[in-house]
């Protein structure tokens, strides 16, 4: 007998919808790993600047692993349940029956476990951790010794793991090792932290980047704030007479991170758009902007710019071709031998050393203290099973150098320590050694951080609080910031 066609539409449609939601969560996962609510609503809100030259794979594959392979399984799943329902009777059948509710519920606990929404429940159990150890830089004693340069580096996904000869065959990491500095053996993750804007945030700001309501975060926005009621390293420095200068491969737009910069203290931002306007030319960009090695030639005349002007500065980078899926293979590298993604991480490493070392060369460490940190762990890549089997192990590169650099006064630190450690290493003395959520890493310790503290942010960090809350609804005028098109233009 034929069955009617519209319960064999409704059945597809509904084995469709489960296993879409099945591919979602399995592509959100092989795509960026383990993702946070709070990660995925944030970039929620900037759909627009998503909008850019975005690499092929990441949609070739959204289709494929949400839409087409789950179709094919629903038809399949449609036709074997309109038999099963035909052939079947009693019990048996109203087994049948319930298949697409628990192919349905199946989904859900899959998203739901994916962006950690169960580990979400259990956070709003805990005590307010961010409103008991937060504190306000406003009412901190920041005295001015001698004005320090500060050169502020990014890399992208760069973590001390890919260091592991054992992994990997090689030191991927040797070159930067080379140079000297120090390096905190161990530099953890944090709960809002763990993806690029968050990072930034988390170590210029000293607290996590959190969406506590869609409407609030649209008014601040339409305000053109971006935590407003944050005291951030480019507000500091700004205010004791530093040029505070952003330079970035990709589009300003993405996450939020013009806002962020130009409403903290940096007067002078480029990323993909101004880069063009400014006549960088086809050869410079890979499908998602600057490649490292223009971004690195660009910098260095910008350091000589801002060195000769005789005022201090602040230039924060921002590298790209170590993203993933697969990373970016520049002519650059190619020409010096990487072929996969190993040759892309060893590459990065080359140019931030000979970056470094540049620096070094023309005397510019002197008075400059240069800071490079991988904003986050990797997420999935093509070498991500290896970086797994260590995961214990696994911690966020850090790289410190300077003239006469203080003594560490400890080996642990956070994203947010990062907050007041960078603004002595600029040359002022934070009285107590804590700013935001963070401790300063290095001198003799005034403040010393609890053992347990990333154990403990890793839950503590989920937890609403109406303490970070108030960051975003205390709206100050921000000081107007120059667009890079009206600033000399590096080459």
């Amino acid at each position: 007998m034929r069955a009617p066609l519209r319960p064999v539409l409704l059945r597809l449609a509904a084995y469709q919808l489960a296993f879409s939601g099945i591919g979602l969560a399995g592509w959100i996962h092989r795509s960026f790993g383990d993702t946070s609510l709070d990660q995925i609503l944030w970039h929620l809100q900037y759909t627009e600047g998503a909008a850019v030259h975005m690499g092929s794979l990441f949609l070739f594959e959204f289709i494929f692993d949400v839409l087409v392979f789950p179709l094919a399984y629903a038809l399949i799943a449609a036709l074997v349940h309109t038999a099963a329902v035909q052939y079947f009777t009693g019990w048996k059948q109203r087994a049948v029956r319930f298949a697409p509710s628990l192919a349905g519920a199946t989904a859900l606990v899959l998203l739901l476990a994916q962006f950690s929404v169960f580990e979400y429940v259990r956070a709003q159990f805990e005590p307010d951790h961010f409103a008991l150890s937060y504190v306000n830089p406003r009412a901190v004693s920041l005295k001015q010794e001698q004005p320090r340069n500060l050169i502020l580096v990014y890399v992208e996904s760069l973590e001390q793991t890919y260091g592991n000869k054992t992994l990997f065959g090689s030191d991927l990491l040797a070159s930067s090792e080379r140079v000297g500095g120090y390096s905190f053996p161990s530099y953890e993750p944090a709960a809002g932290a763990g993806w690029t804007i968050a990072a930034m945030v988390a170590t210029q700001c000293g607290v996590p980047l959190k969406v506590y309501t869609e409407a609030d975060v649209r008014r601040s926005r339409a305000g053109k704030s971006f935590l407003p009621g944050a005291t951030c390293l480019g507000d500091v420095l700004q205010a004791r007479g530093y040029r505070n200068v952003f330079m970035g491969g990709a589009p300003l737009s993405f996450a939020g991170k013009g806002a962020f910069l130009q409403d903290h203290g940096y007067t002078e931002t480029w990323g993909r758009e101004e880069w063009e306007k400014a006549g960088a030319g086809p050869k410079d960009f890979n499908e998602w902007g600057l490649w490292d090695n223009v971004l690195y030639a660009r910098a260095r005349k910008r350091v000589e710019e801002l060195h000769a002007a005789g005022k201090p500065f602040n230039l924060t980078l921002l590298t790209m071709e170590t993203h993933n899926p697969i990373g970016f293979t520049s002519p650059y590298c190619r020409k010096r031998g990487a072929r996969d993604f190993a040759g892309v991480v060893a590459c990065a490493d080359d140019q931030l050393s000979a970056f470094v070392k540049d620096l070094e060369a023309r005397g510019y460490l002197r008075d400059t203290a240069v800071v490079v940190l991988g904003d986050h762990l990797a997420m999935p890549n093509p070498v991500y099973e290896k970086l797994a089997k260590v995961q214990d192990e696994r911690r966020i590169f850090n790289l410190f150098v300077a003239d006469k650099l203080p003594p560490p006064n400890r080996q642990e630190i956070l994203p947010f320590d990062l907050f007041p450690t960078l603004v002595e290493l600029a040359g002022l003395d934070v009285q107590g050694d804590r700013l935001g959520l963070g401790y300063s890493a290095f001198g003799e310790a005034e403040a010393t951080p609890p053992p347990d503290r990333a154990q403990l942010w890793s839950m503590a960090g989920l937890r609403g609080s109406p303490a970070y809350d108030s960051l975003w609804e205390q709206e100050e005028p921000a000081a107007p910031a120059a667009s890079a098109a009206s600033a000399d233009a590096p080459d």
